[in-house]
């Protein structure tokens, strides 16, 4: 599976709530951070909505572990 790797290039000042919202459940906190994020449709779907605010492309990295599959391995060690 492949994983997306996220670029914030525009700041936040000036942009509607509703999309600095968005912008901190990708991840990304200050202009120029990058974020390598599984590749579902959710996460298009962000990405779609503050297209003005970000850039994006599809790498070869294995997708990062969930929340759930954190706290199993975690549970398991």
């Amino acid at each position: 599976m492949s994983a997306i790797r996220v670029k914030l290039v525009r700041g936040l000042a000036g942009c509607p709530a509703p999309h600095r919202v968005v912008v901190q459940g990708l991840g990304l906190k200050k202009r120029d951070s990058t974020k390598i994020l599984p590749d579902t449709p959710q996460t298009l779907g962000m990405i779609a909505k503050v297209s003005y605010l970000v850039e994006w492309k599809r790498v070869d990295a294995p997708s990062p572990a969930g929340r759930k599959a954190r706290k199993a391995a975690k549970a398991k060690a």
